[in-house]
Order: C-alpha cells, then structure tokens, then sequence
C-alpha cells in the first residue's frame, strides 16, 4: 500500500515548520539585509505565527485544507511579496483540489509543483533571477525524480531539501531581475536569496517530521 499522510499529520507537519521558520527568523532576516531591507524574518515569521494559531484552532479532515488554511492566513497577514509568494507556496497548488482524507506523495508533489506555477505567473520570476523560484524549481524537479523510485515521503522530502540548497546556492552567482534587489546590479552577486534560504528552512524542517514520524 502506498505511503500517505491524513490531515491530522499534515497538521501537525506543518505546525513543526512553522516552529523551525520562527525560530529562523534572525537568519532569514540576515539573508535579507545582505540584499534588500532586512524584514523577511519578521514577516516570515509573523506568517507563520499566525497559521500556527489557525491550525490550532480547528481539526481537519481534508488534507488539502490544510495547506490551504496556512497559504491563506500567511496571504492575510503577511502582505506584500513575501505574503503572496509563500502564502500561494501552499494555497496555489491545493486551493481548488477536491477534498481528501489523504495525502499521497504524488499528491505532494503535485501541489508544489502547481504553486510553483502559480507563483511564477503572478510574479513574472523566471530561473535564475534570484528569487525563491531559484530554489523552488530544482526542488521540484528533485521531488519528480524520487516519485519514480516510489520509496515513500522521506526520499520525496529529502530531494526536496537537496534540490533547494542547489538552487539557493546557485542563487549567489546570479543578479536580482525581480523584486527590491534588482537595484543593487552585481552587488547582490555572492549572497543567496532570502526566499531561497526561506525555502530550505521549510523543506528541512518537512524532512525532520517525516524522518520523525514516518
């Protein structure tokens, strides 16, 4: 039988990424001051803050809410760029998904796989210039990788998190083409993007549920 999730997991998954971002919010707010105005952290974490009292509040049968409970509160709260881009991270890929009691790692994948889509089109970021896309699109294309060997949520997950570092990585290397630090021209070049680091945190965090509990 193929491995899968039911709410309460992705519940309670999600409630352990929100604690490891708040708990990142210095060094994401660090990652921010290299190239833009230093306030990633604080929304970042004031997003997740606020997802984590909405999760609390309520049990869920539906998988897919889940994830679209924390990309809408995230939207509400957060505001701006960051609100968008990481509240559509989780609220693109399952807002309009029929509901599920569970949670494949298809399913999983799918979802960021459509966010992904989501967040390029509302943004207009393409790969390579250094937003979060930078990051999001090898963990995507890592994430398709290990679905074909079929071994379950943490080989997904862990290629997930080998697949953002990779690209936030390969984010220093390029100029801002989107968003405050496409001001700074080749300044920028040798910091990562701060969505980029965003992203590992949570996709690290996903591991250490999954490598806890599955």
């Amino acid at each position: 039988m193929a491995e899968t999730l039911n709410a309460t997991q992705v519940k309670a998954l999600f409630l352990h990424v929100a604690d490891r971002v708040i708990a990142a919010k210095e060094t994401l707010s660090e990652a921010d001051r290299n190239i833009g105005d230093g306030d990633h952290g604080i929304g970042m974490s004031n997003g997740f803050e606020a997802a984590q009292k909405e999760l609390n509040s309520k049990d869920f049968e539906d998988v897919y809410a889940v994830f679209s409970t924390v990309g809408r509160t995230m939207i509400q709260v957060m505001g701006g760029a960051s609100g968008i881009i990481f509240g559509q991270l989780f609220y693109g890929g399952a807002s309009k998904h029929p509901p599920s009691l569970e949670l494949g790692t298809g399913e999983f994948v799918e979802i960021f796989t459509k966010s992904l889509g989501v967040i390029q089109e509302k943004g207009g970021a393409k790969l390579g210039d250094k937003t979060v896309v930078d990051a999001l699109t090898p963990a995507v294309e890592e994430m398709k990788k290990s679905l074909a060997e079929n071994l379950g949520f943490k080989a997904v997950v862990t290629a997930a998190v080998a697949g953002a570092e990779a690209g936030k990585e390969a984010s220093k290397a390029y100029i801002a083409h989107v968003g405050k630090a496409k001001t700074l021209g080749e300044r920028a070049i040798g910091y990562p993007d701060a969505g980029c680091v965003t992203l590992t945190v949570i996709f690290s965090a996903m591991k250490e549920w999954v490598d806890k509990n599955l």
